[in-house]
């Protein structure tokens, strides 16, 4: 009877790791899609600030800075353009995979 407590209760557990990411809206593996405008860049920092839309499958939209990854570059890309970006979360690090300027 023990083995199939610590069983139920394995197996429970398991469920809740698996879907608890998802449930609050959080991470998930993978780059995801998204579009918005660029409101500030800081190139020292390697980082850019989007004022995205939704993000389905890794969040609501809003306001937030991402660190670029190292072969992300910025060409023709400025404070007030608007943007298709790819964006992956890693360890609570959201990070711009691809941007390129949108007709949009």
């Amino acid at each position: 009877m023990r083995g199939l407590q610590t069983a139920a209760w394995t197996a429970l557990l398991g469920l809740l790791l698996a879907i608890g990411p998802a449930a609050c809206g959080g991470a998930s593996s993978g780059d995801h899609p998204g579009h918005g405008v660029v409101t500030e860049i800081d190139a020292e920092a390697r980082t850019v600030t989007l004022d995205h839309e939704d993000i389905p499958g890794l969040m609501k939209g809003m306001t937030m800075t991402f660190a670029l990854a190292p072969d992300v570059a910025l060409d023709g890309i400025h404070p007030g353009a608007k943007v298709d970006f790819r964006v992956k979360e890693e360890n609570g690090v959201y990070t711009v995979t691809a941007i390129r300027g949108s007709g949009s």
